[in-house]
């Protein structure tokens, strides 16, 4: 017994009173949901309230249990980050990154280049959020947001040396081109993530 658009909407409607906020995670409770209350009517002979009322009052507590256990975890995004950061064109990009501080630096000094660290945070920051707002909209996705762990993770590590690089010309110039890169390469990641989820999930948009 398939369910109507109006019953689609009404489950869809229920989770997102329900505090399902991440539109991905919601579309795959509503299809888990869907298809449990379609084979409940089907064997029980019940109609969709009915069916649906019965269902969430034996399933509600760990179907929502799911949702809040989704939380921003580290490992998975960084495991992922740690392999692109990894791979031969990001190699040559450090290379780059390296060489521009190198300049920089003789240049115009170390006390402007250990700016480098609050320019690159403010950028980074920036071009996430434009980026974030592109592709989200109206609509959070899990799979975005939680790449936000890694750039939280990098400005905590990079505050935690920001100190340190001040005390000689070398110190600055190693720091300074580590946050640039790993910085650039984490944006280079986010819009990867973005372009490719967007790509497998055509139907979320």
């Amino acid at each position: 017994m398939k369910l109507s658009p109006e019953n689609i909407q009404f489950i869809d409607n229920y989770l997102k009173n329900s505090e399902v906020i991440y539109y991905d995670i919601r579309m795959e409770m509503l299809d888990h949901v869907a298809t449990a209350v379609e084979q409940k009517m089907e064997a029980e002979n019940l109609d969709f309230y009915d069916t649906f009322k019965s269902y969430m009052a034996a399933n509600k507590k760990e179907l929502l249990k799911l949702n809040k256990e989704e939380g921003l975890h580290f490992a998975e995004p960084l495991k992922k980050f740690g392999r692109f950061i990894i791979q031969p064109i990001q190699v040559f990009l450090a290379l780059i990154v390296s060489f521009a501080v190198y300049i920089f630096t003789i240049k115009f000094g170390i006390k402007n280049s250990n700016n480098y660290f609050l320019f690159s945070v403010l950028i980074a920051y920036i071009l996430f959020g434009v980026g974030h707002l592109l592709i989200n909209r109206s609509k959070k996705f899990y799979y975005i947001d939680k790449n936000f762990s890694i750039l939280f993770i990098l400005y905590q590590i990079g505050n935690l040396f920001y100190r340190s690089a001040k005390e000689s010309l070398t110190s600055s110039i190693i720091f300074n081109s580590i946050i640039l890169f790993v910085f650039i390469a984490f944006l280079r990641f986010y819009y990867s993530e973005m372009k490719s989820f967007k790509k497998r999930n055509q139907f979320l948009f």
